[in-house]
């Protein structure tokens, strides 16, 4: 039979190491990142996400953009309709050869982070600069899975590139500023 001095025990050495593993304001690690990144929407101004060929023909279908139309040899595009502004697509769909389809995004989106491939310290002090395989939720039944953030390379936006996120350490811990390029 268990005393109530043992249970006592058992439940401050239970506690210590519980409030031991959630590590100190200043600890950052990608778990961290993640979670932040995760836990309130993020403001984003004209990032460009990728989409599949079926989002684009749903999106046909539910009226968020119009069918794709040939701009040029190279280019064809979808106008956005209303019901596409209100989920915080911000420009046409694009269509190219040899790529995957993109629209842009604006405004505050809830994220999801699948994979933090780095962490390094920023320019600044107190600043941390994360490279994250993060995507867009977007609530309609043609995105079933988040849209994936295209990162930039030599100032043109690449799906194969993670895009990365400037964290500062503040009096009450980390927070994320924006998305950099």
């Amino acid at each position: 039979m268990i005393n109530s001095r043992s249970l006592l025990a058992a439940l401050v050495v239970f506690s210590t190491a519980l409030l031991g593993g959630c590590g100190g304001k200043e600890d950052f690690d990608g778990g961290r990142a993640k979670g932040i990144l995760e836990s309130a929407p993020m403001n984003l101004d004209g990032e460009q996400v990728t989409l599949t060929s079926m989002q684009v023909d749903c999106g046909v279908q539910e009226d968020l953009w119009e069918r794709p139309t040939q701009f040029s040899p190279e280019r064809s595009t979808a106008h956005l309709d209303p019901k596409g502004r209100e989920l915080k697509f911000n420009d046409d769909v694009v269509l190219e050869p040899n790529r995957q389809p993109y629209v842009q995004v604006r405004g505050p989106v809830s994220l999801q982070v699948d994979e933090v491939s780095n962490i390094r310290d920023g320019e600044e002090d107190g600043t941390k600069l994360v490279s994250a395989k993060a995507c867009v939720k977007v609530q309609n039944s043609c995105f079933p899975n988040p849209l994936p953030i295209m990162g930039v390379r030599k100032g043109n936006f690449q799906s194969d590139i993670q895009p990365s996120f400037l964290f500062r350490l503040r009096e009450d811990g980390w927070h994320v500023e924006k998305l950099v390029h």
